[in-house]
């Protein structure tokens, strides 16, 4: 009997163990626990998927909140441990979906719903300024039944302007934090983010909210973490980046001088790390954009010790992930709110077909991987100069339209052309007259002040691959070799009559920007280290700021002219093949706008050079003279002490 009894009470032992080992967690006990973090970035309003070329050429769908959601779904299912699901910021702006931003908030409601831990902000996240992002947080806060926690920790209000001030209180409201600390099976992840140096540049329209160091910022906050929280894991979402160029690597950086981050997920420069990037004890992990990948990394987690890679993968989002149909029916009826609100006060439809492409365009992927001209780019200057003489009834000619890559945000590629399309390949844009999207307007610069701005092209964008230019109406060659911001080395402008002549320095040309570029004309300046200094005119030659910028802008009955419409139009003016206007074979290619003519040749670096490249000729002859004159002293010597010795 008593055996038995023993036997029972060992048997009731174990049975009580194997219960307590299922009802908690093993980090409970201070054993290893598994954590998968699923991860995206640079979402950029995608709910719906988009067309993408493949590696071999071909088009796919990919991405698309729906599978993005079933994709999360299945990740869940089959991580066999606590998860953990988070977006490292730029999660609007980039599709007709955004439009409605400021009073709809449908990216953070589908985040919500699709069980997002936590979000943090890119730069375009401020592209409605102050005031446009605190009605999404507002308007997420009364919409949406569950929401992800907001994050960022190095964002600072203004103490003096009270143009952040709604914005402030939305933050409160929400609310936004500079961290949050989660608990997922039975350890404490402390998430907190931060806005790269980068980002806080590009973001204009977050003026007057200023970003701080963010390695500063991270610093206190990982110690905070560590010290206050008693965290067992600490995942930052920046949005700074990484770079092949290792001094432009923001987040490599991060890493390096704010020791104590286990996980980084890094956003803003759109990178697709299939394996990750180990700084120190950090390991860094990037999904690319527009939720084409979803990321999933696996940790073991022990208390007291780093933590363990135990596996790490992109997953592709594309026609064969399956969609989650709450989602799925969410992004349908959003269709109509878009359709009513914004697309009708401009006489479109969504799917509305507006030409017809017979060739795949350059992918933006590849623009940024191969700087040149592009056939997008020339299409989209194109449609600048006819839409601002349209919509002025011929009053004056266009000289030139200037865009940078950074604002062209999507390919167009074969098939039919539609509204959606369009607006995703010039997406960008604040409200403004009661509409968001860039309106076009135009400057008038004098012959010298735009050739430095061409020599954005030369001296700004190998570093800044956003900078890099699309131009109409003038051709221009460059050689790559001579001093920086003296590289260009011949400009011509198209005139009336299609002839292009060489450009007059101290003549005034019209000049056609979208709204976005008019508002970085002084960081050209800044970036040049005031060497590229450019003084914006109206036509009657007066020097212009971004306050006048309003005046400038093209009008066409009590109407702006936004870029988006510009493109539109042209589009849709192209002669018709079978009964579509169809895209000239001409745009499928570069045509000799922008001419790289790399040479060594001592005449070609210094012709026509301006006074740096004056300067450093100067300064190679001294140099020169100095080591002849040094060479002749010290042979001079040399024959001096032989004559001695004899």
């Amino acid at each position: 009997m008593r055996q038995a009894t023993r036997r029972f009470g060992m048997l009731l032992a174990l049975v009580s163990l194997f219960a307590a080992l299922h009802l908690f967690p093993a980090a409970a006990f201070g054993l290893p626990a598994r954590l998968t973090v699923l991860f995206t970035s640079d979402l950029h309003s995608y709910l719906s998927p988009r067309r993408e070329m493949a590696s071999d050429g071909s088009l796919r769908e990919a991405g698309g909140y729906g599978r993005l959601a079933g994709a999360i779904d299945e990740e869940r299912a089959q991580a066999g441990g606590a998860t953990l699901v988070v977006d490292a910021g730029d999660f609007t702006q980039g599709t007709l979906y955004h439009t409605v931003l400021v009073d709809e908030a449908l990216e953070l409601r589908l985040m919500g719903a699709m069980g997002y831990d936590a979000v943090t902000f890119g730069n375009h996240d401020f592209d409605f300024r102050p005031s446009g992002a605190a009605g999404m947080l507002r308007a997420a806060r009364a919409k949406a039944a569950a929401l992800p926690r907001l994050l960022i920790s190095n964002l600072r209000f203004s103490e003096s302007d009270s143009g952040d001030d709604a914005l402030e209180r939305a933050f409160r409201d929400y609310p936004v934090r500079g961290y949050t600390v989660v608990e997922r099976g039975g350890l404490r992840i402390g998430i907190f983010s931060v806005l790269g140096k980068d980002a806080a540049e590009d973001a204009s329209f977050a003026r007057p909210v200023t970003f701080a160091d963010p390695v500063e910022a991270a610093r206190k906050t990982v110690k905070m973490l560590k010290e206050r929280e008693k965290v067992d894991l600490i995942v930052c979402l920046s949005h700074g980046g990484t770079n092949p160029e290792p001094r432009l690597s923001e987040d490599e950086k991060l890493a390096a001088i704010a020791p104590g981050i286990d996980v980084i997920v890094s956003g803003h420069t759109h990178t697709i790390l299939q394996s990750p990037i180990k700084v120190g004890k950090t390991v860094i992990v990037s999904p690319g954009s527009y939720g084409a990948w979803l990321g999933v990394l696996d940790l073991m987690v022990e208390k007291g010790r780093d933590a363990e890679v135990r596996g790490y993968r992109l997953r592709k989002i594309d026609a064969r992930t399956p969609e989650d149909p709450m989602i799925a029916q969410m992004i349908t009826s959003f269709r109509s709110i878009v359709e009513e609100r914004y697309l009708a006060h401009f006489g479109y439809r969504f799917d509305q077909v507006l030409a017809r492409q017979p060739f795949d365009g350059q992918s933006i992927e590849d623009a940024y991987a191969r700087p040149g001209e592009t056939g997008l780019g020339n299409l989209v200057t194109d449609a600048y100069r006819f839409a601002v003489e349209r919509a002025e009834g011929g009053r004056r000619h266009i000289d030139v339209a200037v865009d940078v890559l950074g604002c062209i945000r999507s390919s167009l590629y074969r098939g039919d052309i539609r509204v959606a399309d369009v607006f995703k390949t010039a997406s960008l844009g604040p409200v403004q007259y009661g509409y968001c999207g860039n309106t076009i307007v135009v400057v008038y610069l004098t012959g010298r002040d735009l050739k430095k701005l061409l020599e954005v092209q030369t001296s700004i964008a190998p570093s800044k691959k956003d900078a890099l230019l699309s131009v109409s109406g003038i051709r221009f060659r460059y050689n790559p070799n001579r001093v920086p911001f003296d590289r260009v080395t011949s400009v011509e402008v198209e005139g009336r009559d299609k002839r292009f002549r060489p450009v007059e320095s101290e003549r005034l040309y019209s000049v056609a920007i979208n709204s976005y570029l008019a508002s970085f004309i002084d960081l050209i300046g800044k970036k040049s280290h005031g060497i590229l200094s450019i003084t914006p005119r109206d036509e009657a030659g007066k020097p212009v700021t971004e306050k006048d910028a309003r005046r400038l802008t093209v009008m066409r009955n009590g109407e702006p002219l936004r870029e988006w419409v510009a493109l539109a139009e042209y589009l849709a003016l192209f002669p018709e093949k079978d009964g579509t206007p169809t895209i000239p074979e001409r745009y499928a290619k570069p045509e000799g706008r922008i001419i790289a003519e790399a040479s060594w040749n001592p005449v070609a670096l210094v012709a026509g050079g301006n006074w740096l490249t004056i300067a450093a000729a100067a300064l190679i002859v001294i140099a020169v003279i100095v080591v002849i004159l040094l060479t002749r002293r010290m042979a001079a010597r040399r024959n001096h002490a032989i004559s001695e010795k004899r």
